[in-house]
């Protein structure tokens, strides 16, 4: 092995790509999936309640409201609160369009609040972008990690707002004990490719009742069914609404796969940590925040670099290092280039509602403008990101490889 980068021309830590399942798909899958399309209830029916029921379950939470992806989860947590247009929402522009896209879709207004070394919310920048409009916080646990949501909810309770969590990339992380999207009054999990992956599909967790009530309406186009909240109404839609339901094949997948989610979480804590050990030692790197007490679940394993110190930008080191067989991507939404969300084109624009500005100027003297937006830390800190993907089945073997990748790459920019 030579000190020479593969970028040029160099010899690579690993010649060949290895491409590692990121699950366990096996003959349970497969005979739970039969079993549901033999039955001909391929629907909404019994497999998709009792999926509900014991995701539920696992966090300890009274409602369970399947969906059909992350993106609808957020959407029905925000229509659970029915919000008024023009209502605004505090958020993080780093995170997936996904995140705030029922929001907007709800005619709220996402204002961002600054992050912190967590890459979450900064709990005191969110309180400072509270205003008389505010009906709620929207919190992400970025990449497996847990935002201060304790300290968030303080803070919406002390304001009388609404807290709600995203946990799309943090299934199963906590906080003291405490489980990622227990705390928020209402949360939305994904399993698009996430820790528990149904190529599809996503669930709403809340102790409330009366979100539990507008929400399990509101994913099925408000329309009045066996068991709900509108049972023994006329067939007619109570409210404005889509349809965002899960099938029957989904759940049942969700349901074996839900017996396996445990140890696809461990491998990769285990993976991470590994990692993480083996680059200590170089101080130009520095891993994501983890706060004290927090169990992060590594959907991703991201840190940031000194840029300074090495000459060169975050894009080029993930370029270098996965020119040495460990694919790597530069910076979360292409920060600062066309990143964080206030600089994608549908809000600096912005391009929401055909040619109107609705909702940014709705009963406002000066329409939001999210050029203006100010995410002095974030932007800084997340124009150094660097991530790498972590799967469950990392052999020590390989582990060590990206390892030495990593000091390669640094031994050279240094």
């Amino acid at each position: 092995m030579t000190d020479k980068l593969a970028l040029l021309g160099g010899q690579p830590v690993i010649s060949n790509p290895i491409d590692f399942e990121g699950h366990d798909f096996g003959t349970d899958d497969i005979d739970a999936v039969s079993k549901v399309i033999q039955s001909g209830e391929i629907g909404l029916g019994p497999e998709v309640k009792a999926f509900e029921n014991e995701y539920a379950n696992r966090y300890g939470i009274k409602y369970g409201i399947s969906v059909n992806s992350g993106t609808s989860a957020l959407h029905t947590c925000v229509a659970a609160m029915n919000p008024s247009p023009g209502d605004e929402i505090i958020t993080t522009a780093w995170t997936s369009g996904g995140s705030i896209i029922g929001l907007l879709f709800q005619n709220c207004v996402p204002i961002f609040a600054d992050i912190d070394d967590s890459y979450c919310l900064d709990p005191l920048d969110v309180e400072r972008k509270i205003t008389p409009r505010t009906k709620a916080i929207l919190v992400v646990n970025l990449m497996g990690n847990m935002a201060d949501v304790r300290k968030l909810r303080e803070i919406a309770d002390r304001h009388n707002i609404f807290l709600i969590e995203d946990c799309c990339q943090s299934h199963f992380a906590e906080d003291n004990g405490i489980v990622a999207g227990s705390i928020a009054d209402i949360s939305g999990f994904s399993f698009g490719g996430k820790h528990l992956n149904l190529g599809g599909g996503g669930m709403v967790l809340t102790n409330n009742k009366a979100l539990w009530e507008r929400a399990i309406l509101f994913r099925d186009a408000a329309l009045p069914r066996d068991g709900g909240p509108a049972e023994g109404k006329p067939y007619a839609n109570q409210f404005l609404a889509p349809n965002y339901k899960m099938n029957d094949i989904m759940a049942a997948m969700g349901r074996t796969q839900l017996k396996k989610v445990d140890g696809y979480v461990e491998s990769k804590i285990k993976s991470a940590k590994k990692i993480i050990d083996g680059l200590s030692n170089i101080k130009e790197i520095t891993p994501q925040k983890v706060r004290a007490g927090v169990t992060h679940t590594y959907w991703l394993l991201s840190f940031t670099i000194d840029t300074n110190a090495l000459h060169c930008t975050a894009t080029e080191y993930a370029e270098a290092v996965s020119a040495e067989g460990i694919p790597t991507t530069g910076p979360y939404l292409l920060t600062p280039k066309i990143g964080p969300l206030s600089k994608n084109p549908f809000l600096s624009k912005p391009d929401l509602y055909g040619e109107s500005k609705f909702p940014l100027d709705y009963n406002r003297e000066n329409q939001v403008n999210y050029n203006e937006t100010k995410l002095p830390y974030g932007n800084q800190l997340m124009s150094r990101n660097v991530n790498f993907i972590m799967t469950p089945n990392y052999s020590d073997n390989y582990i060590e490889k990206v390892i030495e990748a990593h000091h390669k790459v640094i031994n050279h920019y240094r």
